[in-house]
């Protein structure tokens, strides 16, 4: 089975398996990638000598010493990298305009937002779980782009790799409750109730805060994947099927020297 739909095209190699974005492949200056199920696996801690990068750096033609990755926790976080800083701690979302700096975000249900600004050759890579939703994280990741290189977010082009989707992802009263508080202008758009359970769209969450920041929704490219649905082949959380081992997809996203 391949994930291919137009938006996506799924990329079997010897060393490892992904996703790249055609809209993308326009940017030659540009390298984006998805690692899924099929590659290492991916744990949540960041770089670590029991994790094996080489396969999917090998496939994409990067080192795995450029690979730059937070020290996820569902934050609001957003901090830019430069070469004096390499750590970085409850954070999670990147920002760049370095060439050869590769941004990462580990997910497995979480939204990762990779967004490109082509005029002022800028790059930011989020991870937009849940929580991170909920705290608007991907506002944050514009401001800091606006902040510190004068992006315009007009300029902007954001692909949202796969993730859980409304019909999976179900929560009770309590965090309904929070996307209400968070989002009253679309909780009724965002929202399915069945059986006492509550079923949110946080893909739309997203789109609507890049929208409202002025992203231009044609700029929106939506992989439209369900995690869960793709168990198989893309690594879920809620549809794990390793067991305890909860392996997480990779984001990458980097300009290229």
């Amino acid at each position: 089975m391949m994930l291919d739909n137009g938006r996506v095209k799924h990329i079997v190699g010897e060393k490892a398996e992904y996703l790249v974005f055609p809209e993308l492949e326009k940017y030659p200056e540009l390298g984006v990638a998805f690692a899924i199920r099929g590659a290492k696996g991916y744990h949540y801690e960041p770089i670590s000598p029991e994790v094996d990068y080489s396969g999917i750096a090998s496939e994409l033609g990067i080192r795995v010493e450029d690979l730059v990755m937070p020290f996820q926790a569902h934050t609001d976080v957003v901090a830019e990298y430069d070469d004096a800083v390499r750590e970085f701690k409850d954070t999670d979302g990147l920002v760049t305009a370095k060439c050869g700096a590769v941004l990462c975000t580990k997910v497995a249900d979480c939204i990762s937002l990779l967004m490109y600004d082509p005029i002022r050759h800028a790059i930011a890579n989020i991870h937009s779980g849940w929580r991170g939703t909920l705290q608007k994280i991907a506002q944050n990741g514009l401001r800091k782009m606006v902040a510190e290189y004068g992006t315009r977010t007009s300029d902007l082009i954001c692909v949202i790799c796969p993730s859980i989707r409304q019909d999976h992802f179900e929560v009770d009263q309590d965090v309904y409750g929070e996307f209400a508080k968070a989002y009253p202008e679309i909780i009724n758009e965002i929202t399915i109730r069945k059986n006492n359970k509550y079923y949110i769209d946080t893909v739309r969450c997203n789109t609507w805060l890049l929208e409202r920041a002025g992203v231009k929704m044609e700029n929106i490219i939506d992989s439209v994947l369900c995690t869960v649905c793709h168990k198989d082949l893309i690594n879920s959380y809620r549809g794990n099927i390793e067991g305890e081992k909860h392996f997480r997809n990779l984001a990458l996203i980097w300009l290229k020297d």
